[in-house]
């Protein structure tokens, strides 16, 4: 399914992409070891396209999700939507994502997804409920970019690939995975689009689903490549990784404020 989207927020996305440029995420993850994917050259080049100001407005909620969408696109640092919606780092439980340099004590926890983590923070304010719903808006549009990304090298290599004699995408079973995922993808970019209305508020129950949703997305995803989705140099794991380390994040915060 394509989605019309209005022509100043596509704008604004391509803004955003143009600030990204050919930054990549990290391909491979050193297992065992605290990673931090944080890249300050990044965050200022997006800062100058007005990234950091989309909170201050429930006016700007779109292109806060036109450019949230960019973002999950290219597995993007989660410090990016952390900043630019909250004021600073996520933090709940004793645990401060991105937080290395920004908080005081604590300790660094390895993790598989650069998110930099820092656990045993007992200094570290909850969000500001103000600004949770703009947080959560921009959250739901990087799932939705990362399942619009990962759904499209599914494609691309169901249609280069051949196995009997055919297309991948020819087989019934990879048709199966790929519209499984192509439906989830949908459902989040529509969920992201909503929670852009000032009205929505914060989506709890729209996150409480999305999280599960792209990684199981990004699961089927890693079917259709077959052994070649879990090897590292082909990234498809970022797209599940990644999907994993907000879906945790997402629900932690979720019970934390019930």
């Amino acid at each position: 399914m394509r989605f019309t989207v209005d022509p100043e927020l596509e704008l604004f996305a391509e803004s955003v992409r143009g600030a990204i440029g050919s930054w990549e995420a990290p391909l491979e993850p050193a297992f065992g070891t605290w990673q931090d994917d944080r890249d300050g050259a990044l965050a200022a080049r997006l800062a100058a396209v007005g990234w950091g100001e989309l909170w201050a407005d429930p006016a700007l909620l779109g292109p806060a999700v036109a450019g949230g969408i960019e973002l999950g696109r290219a597995v993007a640092p989660l410090c990016l939507v952390d900043d630019a919606t909250l004021g600073g780092p996520l933090g709940m439980d004793g645990r401060v994502r991105h937080g290395a340099g920004r908080v005081d004590g604590g300790e660094r926890e390895p993790t598989l997804d650069g998110t930099g983590t820092v656990r045993r923070v007992t200094s570290h304010a909850p969000p500001d409920p103000e600004r949770l719903p703009v947080w959560g808006a921009v959250t739901l549009a990087y799932l939705a970019g990362l399942a619009d990304r990962a759904v499209t090298m599914a494609v691309e290599h169901a249609r280069s690939r051949e196995q009997f004699g055919a297309p991948l995408a020819a087989l019934p079973a990879v048709q199966a995975h790929l519209a499984d995922a192509a439906l989830a993808r949908d459902g989040l970019v529509l969920c992201a689009w909503a929670a852009a209305a000032p009205e929505t508020g914060f989506p709890a129950a729209t996150l409480a689903w999305a999280g599960g949703a792209c990684r199981e997305l990004t699961a089927h995803v890693q079917q259709v490549h077959g052994g070649i989705g879990f090897a590292l140099e082909r990234g498809v794991h970022r797209y599940y990784r990644r999907a994993k380390s907000v879906q945790v994040w997402v629900d932690a915060l979720l019970r934390d404020l019930t």
